[in-house]
Order: structure tokens, then C-alpha cells, then sequence
């Protein structure tokens, strides 16, 4: 795969983010992943207590020798956690975070200080613009093929609609199980993909 901007913002060999999965990423799917090259996402929400949280944290920090550990942050007001996750991760030093469901004004603020990236959840062109303009270091352009929540879009709408209202990498989620997916939309313009 040719290099990207995501290769040198995550420190990984490969522009992929193994994407969070509620209540299915594991510590074991994220050191695997991030041992195998790529960066890998799990959401906050997947620990009940801030303490299982820091403990997951640590465990694949001391398995794992690259960068590229994530947290799927939801920051909107569904996530009565969101504080103190967001404060964890800031603490830990986590990678990036990867916003959804809501603003990200609060975890750039935070984050950028500490150089922890931001990449947020968008699915059209108007949020984009918004969170560029708050600070995020991506977006992720959430297309109809994503499972959890999805976007409206098509990866063939979506990518080249984002590429031409931001000037920050768009990061393609949804739809990819191959290769020749993967060569699809790198095609498109997208500077990575959440798999």
C-alpha cells in the first residue's frame, strides 16, 4: 500500500484503523492488530468502570511495541462518562480518539495539547467543515456501508464530497472486507480506511 498522511499521524506501516465495535473489540483484537501493523480503535463504552478502562489501556500498551491505539469516544450526552473516559485517556496518553455522535470541541481542546490526534465521525460535507475548523486532525467519512450508526452515502459520494470542502485527510469507514475493496476506495481519495 502506498504511504498516506495516516501512516506518518498514527506511526503505522499500513493506513488502516481497525474500527471500534461496541461490545465486540477486545485488548487481544487490538494487540493483534496494532502488532500487525496497523492502528486499531476500541470504544470506552466496552468497560463498565473507569478502572477496567485503564486496566485495558495498560494491558495493550505492555503488549504491543507501535503506536496506534485508539479510543472510540461517543461525545454526546447519551455518554454520562464521556468526562471522565476523556480524562483517562489524556492521562494514559492514548494515540488518537475518534469521535462520534456529537461535538468534539471539548476532546480537541484537550487532546491537541497532549498530541494526541482527533479523528471525528462525519457523514456529509457540512459536519466535516465543523470539525475541521474546531481542530481534528481527520475525518471519518461514515458511509452507508459502515454497520453500527451509518451515513447516508455512498464511499463513491462520500470520499471525493469531503476531499473537496476539507484540506485534512479523509479516512473511509464502511463496506471494506478485501483488497481490491481496500484498492477501491484509496481510489476514491480517501488517505485510509476504519476496517
Amino acid at each position: 500500500m502506498k504511504k498516506t498522511p495516516i501512516n506518518e499521524l498514527l506511526g503505522v506501516k499500513y493506513p488502516i484503523i481497525m474500527a471500534p465495535m461496541f461490545l465486540v473489540t477486545n485488548t487481544k483484537m487490538m494487540i493483534e492488530a496494532m502488532n500487525s501493523g496497523i492502528a486499531a480503535c476500541i470504544p470506552a463504552l466496552n468497560y463498565r468502570t473507569d478502572e477496567q478502562f485503564r486496566e485495558a489501556i495498560q494491558e495493550i500498551r505492555n503488549n504491543t511495541t507501535s503506536t496506534g491505539l485508539g479510543i472510540n469516544l461517543i461525545v454526546n450526552k447519551s455518554n454520562i462518562k464521556v468526562r471522565q473516559q476523556l480524562k483517562t485517556c489524556v492521562e494514559l496518553g492514548v494515540d488518537f480518539i475518534i469521535t462520534s455522535l456529537g461535538s468534539p470541541k471539548k476532546v480537541i481542546e484537550l487532546c491537541k495539547p497532549k498530541g494526541i490526534k482527533v479523528f471525528c465521525d462525519v457523514v456529509e460535507e457540512t459536519y466535516a467543515k465543523k470539525v475541521e475548523d474546531l481542530g481534528a486532525d481527520a475525518v471519518i467519512a461514515v458511509n452507508k456501508n459502515a454497520g453500527g450508526h451509518a451515513g447516508k452515502l455512498t464511499p463513491e459520494e462520500i470520499i471525493p464530497l469531503l476531499n473537496k470542502h476539507c484540506n485534512i485527510p479523509v479516512i473511509s469507514a464502511g463496506g471494506v472486507g478485501t483488497k481490491d475493496g481496500i484498492d477501491t476506495i484509496m481510489s476514491l481519495g480517501a488517505a485510509g480506511l476504519s476496517i
